[in-house]
């Protein structure tokens, strides 16, 4: 499974939502997290702005705002079911 993270620099809640999803994937090791910084393009600038950090799968937004590891591990362990 592969997970994004969408964030920006400066960005005190991306950096908590780091921590978090380190919290809520320490158990499933077979889960990719890439991080994309929103700031690198325009269209995601413009889509994102004021909702980082941002947890996607798929197409799927996960979580967006304040990022917590007991959702993310919820919705892992549901997509891996």
């Amino acid at each position: 499974m592969k997970l994004v993270l969408y964030t920006s620099p400066n960005c005190k809640l991306c950096e908590d939502a780091k921590l978090q999803l380190n919290i809520a994937l320490e158990s499933f090791k077979d889960v990719e997290v890439s991080e994309v910084d929103i700031t690198s393009d325009d269209t995601l600038h413009e889509q994102f702005l004021i909702r980082v950090p941002v947890v996607m799968h798929e197409d799927e937004i996960v979580q967006e705002g304040i990022i917590d590891f007991f959702t993310i591990h919820e919705y892992v362990e549901g997509a891996k079911q």
